[in-house]
């Protein structure tokens, strides 16, 4: 079976090895990948490795990683699987400490909730998990030349979120932020009185993902400390789920 081209991707031929990734000129872009399915990430980042236009510089399972990663690396853009659990907190973290680096959701439900929550946490695009493989090697392409594409639909769903938000701050006057469950969990630890450590521990994730999860949930909720969590939590008349 002959050779393949990087300019042509994928072949019937199969996927490059693992040794080629990351053999990239030097005009190609950096890409860091992260997900929690280790055969999504490999595969995703082998498959794109055979591309000219692209360089895989480093894999995440988790957001400890992908902090680490992102540090070590210094990637142009950041792929993150939308099933990832707690990958809103992932791409909110991500996007704090550089937030020149565009992050990309790949495989988002096409839904406006889910658009807007993400767009929220700082996305600077998404792709659909209708998508095929050329679709998301176009997209990427056009994150490079400092495009982000998505349906007309979402797109009038953003432009009256940025509306109301315009019109009554941050967040939409009397809207209770949505929490995701991991955040829940959280907010919850924090309300009994647990440290940053005794939460890690509680939900067996690393420290650096304990304090993100604290940091972005003051940022979401507007409290600048940890105390005011539970007064926030009892004036607005939140129940949380007891799974933590």
């Amino acid at each position: 079976m002959g050779a393949v081209r990087k300019d042509d991707g994928p072949s019937a031929s199969g996927i490059s090895a693992p040794n080629q990734i990351g053999a990239a000129d030097a005009s190609a872009a950096r890409l860091m990948i992260v997900s929690d399915i280790r055969f999504l990430r490999e595969g995703l980042a082998e498959v794109l490795a055979r591309y000219d236009a692209f360089e895989i510089v480093g894999v995440a399972a988790d957001l400890d990683e992908a902090l680490a990663a992102s540090s070590a690396r210094q990637p142009q853009i950041i792929l993150i699987d939308a099933a990832l659990p707690e990958g809103l907190t992932a791409a909110r973290s991500l996007s704090n400490v550089d937030p020149q680096i565009p992050i990309v959701a790949i495989a988002l439900a096409e839904t406006e909730t889910d658009v807007i929550a993400w767009a929220e946490a700082g996305i600077s695009g998404y792709v659909p998990r209708t998508a095929g493989l050329s679709d998301l090697v176009d997209f990427l392409r056009s994150i490079v030349r400092g495009e982000q594409i998505c349906s007309t639909r979402v797109a009038a769903s953003l432009l009256r979120w940025i509306s109301t938000t315009s019109r009554n701050g941050m967040q939409p006057r009397g809207r209770v932020p949505t929490l995701t469950a991991r955040e829940e969990q959280v907010v919850r630890l924090i309300c009994t009185g647990l440290s940053n450590k005794e939460i890690s521990r509680r939900l067996n994730i690393g420290l650096a993902t304990t304090k993100s999860h604290v940091h972005n949930l003051l940022a979401k909720l507007e409290l600048e400390r940890r105390a005011q969590v539970a007064r926030w939590s009892r004036d607005n008349g939140v129940a949380f789920r007891d799974n933590a």
